[in-house]
């Protein structure tokens, strides 16, 4: 649970909110990648 509102209180501060947006958009490209249809699928 500590580490939960140490993230949180992070998010607050400008460069906290940058990493945690590039988090975020890593996580869905690579989400995106794991799920695309490969070349034998097509």
């Amino acid at each position: 649970m500590g580490a939960i509102l140490d993230v949180t209180e992070m998010l607050k501060t400008p460069m906290g909110a940058t990493i945690g947006l590039a988090v975020v958009a890593a996580g869905y490209f690579f989400v995106k990648w794991v799920f695309a249809p490969g070349p034998e699928d097509q």
